[in-house]
């Protein structure tokens, strides 16, 4: 099994839409009644902003009101999954959380239950499906993706013990080129950061007048906005307006030279 998680180390494995998930790699056993926990990685290498991040977790355990979990973004910022369900008065007998056996399940604030509300006495796992996180995901929105992620699980309890089997971070990302903190469509959307020609794109974080992708503006580029001119768009429409015209030309002249 350990040949398995070497495997399966962290990366990215599919692609969901807009959605990167990443499997973490770590130790499977969870140790028993401290502290330490076994901490699972997540190395992501997409650049972009957190814009919603789901958690998908298997575990066997015996007992699942011993367990813990903490999910720690690259900047720091950590958001507590489960803590300890059932605790401390949970249904069950004596004071000492949710007996149920294993988890598997995903962790998405589109969930419609806790955790802490799920444990049954007849199903195994105890734990499934879709589950809402004892803290909000979208703490981590905003925040950098890119990284290494740290999910680790905790057992407080003595006497049961148990193992991970899987751990998997989802995270959907938007581009923030000018690194202020909010996604490039925000700024447009707000009016914050112009974006003359409608590709998506802050002007700020391109070249305006560098048609050819040279890292400057000149002559090359004049020549084809000229070459365009009249034209019901095409490339050298660099305002988006929809008709290459002098509005063009100024953009080249305003922008000449290194980028």
């Amino acid at each position: 099994m350990k040949i398995l998680f070497t495997i399966m180390a962290a990366g990215i494995v599919s692609t969901i839409g807009s959605a990167d998930t990443f499997y973490g790699s770590g130790d499977a056993a969870i140790p028993d009644g401290g502290s330490s926990g076994t901490a699972w990685t997540f190395d992501v290498t997409s650049e972009g902003l957190v814009t919603d991040a789901r958690v998908f977790v298997q575990v066997n355990h015996p007992w699942v009101g011993d367990l813990r979990l903490q999910l720690q973004a690259p900047d720091g910022v950590s958001v507590t999954l489960m803590d300890r369900p059932g605790m401390p008065e949970g249904g069950w007998i004596g004071p000492w959380g949710c007996g149920g056996d294993d988890i598997s399940g995903m962790f998405t604030d589109a969930a419609d239950v806790t955790a802490e509300a799920m444990c049954s006495t007849t199903e195994v796992p105890v734990l499934h499906g879709n589950m809402l996180p004892a803290e909000p995901l979208s703490v981590l929105d905003g925040h950098p993706a890119q990284g290494t992620w740290t999910l680790t699980v905790f057992d407080d309890s003595p006497v049961d013990a148990g193992t991970v089997q899987l751990l998997s971070v989802i995270l959907e990302t938007a581009p923030d080129c000018n690194g202020n903190g909010v996604p490039d469509g925000d700024d447009i959307a707000d009016g914050s950061s112009p974006d003359a020609n409608g590709n998506g794109i802050p002007d700020e974080c391109e070249c305006p007048g560098d048609l050819n992708g040279n890292g400057q503006v000149d002559v090359d580029d004049m020549l084809q906005v000229l070459g365009d001119f009249g034209q019901a768009g095409g490339p050298g429409d660099l305002d988006g307006s929809g008709e290459v015209d002098v509005a063009d030309i100024l953009i080249v002249i305003g922008n000449w030279g290194s980028c």
